[in-house]
């Protein structure tokens, strides 16, 4: 792996001459403008210390706009585009991948690596198992490893939970215990606003027979939603886990609804809490939880809240809450906006990095830099 010199920016001088900058403006590019994307535009154009100069899209029907009309904040001067080869030839220091990458996983792998190899640094928020390579294989690891290599770039993968509530939290937390005999983290929302159908009908279930073969049903996928942030916890805190555990349940609606990304039928799916516990020193200690709704009815013997729970049984015992749109604001367009901060406030340091995977366990403390300046307005 080449050395890496710093300049006199904080930045690492990466294979070859330094390229000018805009003072100390870094240069991003955002792949897809969805519901985390369109947030993530809008923080960078905002943030005195970033600039868009790229943007990746999906639709034909975005191919060719302004990324910032896209995105509902004004033209920034920046075309939205299809070409692949188009955004590796932008001269960028870093890329926001934020593909829906859970629908094809290889595919998101491949346009990473590319970017990187390309000498873009990369943040992703579209494969969970990401935010932890080795949780998804050694494979995994050896591709992102080599095309960081290639381009002397660095790759981090992150989210809001997973990728903050199941890793961040509990690894904050854990100076302050002597023993913690148990660890759980809830996930509790309501996703009757969240516009995605193939997420929430075609891989999570919802609407459908609550024994349909969607991916979600599947143990082993279901359970590899945690595996990452399981697993990095466990190595954070210096644990081996003996053995992982899923499960699932569904409850079903007794009224057909409606909700934003579609229709939900009386007896198909409307409510499922699904987790993963890692058995470790041969007692169930971490456990991942999501529970959740399409509907504040749904399921009402299930915990209730809007938010992330850390529930610490030790010494000391401990209930960490974390509620979101607690001005009743719509916790879904919330979550996405907060996921998106987590990334963007991601790029100076991962930019600062040694090449390579850089997880929560290697980058220093990520802090909200200029958020009390409003850093994440439009300009």
């Amino acid at each position: 792996m080449p050395a890496d010199t710093r300049d006199t920016s904080g930045g690492f001088l990466r294979n070859g001459p330094r390229r000018e900058r805009e003072g100390d403006m870094r240069r991003v590019i955002q792949w897809g403008t969805g519901s985390v994307g369109r947030h993530a535009i809008a923080a960078v154009h905002g943030h005195p210390d970033l600039r868009v100069v790229g943007g990746f899209v999906y639709s034909e029907a975005k191919a060719g706009r302004d990324v910032g009309e896209i995105c509902g904040i004004g033209d920034l001067g920046v075309r939205a585009t299809r070409d692949r080869d188009e955004i590796l030839a932008l001269d960028a220091d870093c890329v926001l991948y934020m593909a829906q990458g859970e629908m094809n996983p290889a595919g998101a792998l491949d346009d990473i690596c590319r970017l990187l190899a390309s000498g873009k640094n990369v943040i992703s928020t579209a494969v969970t198992s990401f935010i932890y390579p080795r949780s998804a294989g050694k494979e995994v690891v050896d591709q992102l490893e080599a095309a960081c290599a290639a381009g002397g770039t660095s790759f981090h993968g992150t989210g809001i939970e997973p990728g903050w509530a199941a890793e961040v939290l509990p690894l904050t937390m854990s100076p302050l215990f002597r023993r913690i005999d148990s660890l759980l983290v809830q996930e509790i929302l309501d996703y009757s606003t969240y516009d995605s159908a193939a997420m929430l009908f075609d891989i999570m279930g919802f609407g459908r027979a609550p024994d349909a073969p969607v991916p979600m049903a599947d143990p082993a996928i279901a359970g590899s939603v945690f595996h990452a942030p399981i697993m990095m916890v466990a190595d954070g805190l210096g644990a081996t886990i003996d053995e992982l555990r899923h499960d699932r349940s569904v409850t079903v609606a007794g009224a057909g609804f409606d909700i934003t990304a579609g229709r939900v039928e009386a007896g198909t799916v409307s409510a499922q809490r699904f987790s993963c516990t890692a058995v470790i020193n041969g007692r169930a200690a971490l456990t991942v939880e999501h529970i959740t709704r399409v509907g504040d009815g749904q399921a009402p013997d299930w915990p209730t809240g809007r938010g992330w729970r850390v529930t610490v049984e030790g010494e000391p015992s401990m209930t960490l809450e974390s509620r979101i749109a607690v001005h009743d604001e719509d916790e879904n367009d919330q979550g996405c906006l907060g996921t998106a901060m987590h990334a963007v406030h991601t790029i100076a340091p991962l930019c600062q990095a040694e090449p390579g995977i850089r997880t929560f366990l290697d980058l220093p403390l990520l802090t909200g830099r200029h958020v009390f300046a409003g850093g994440g307005a439009p300009r």
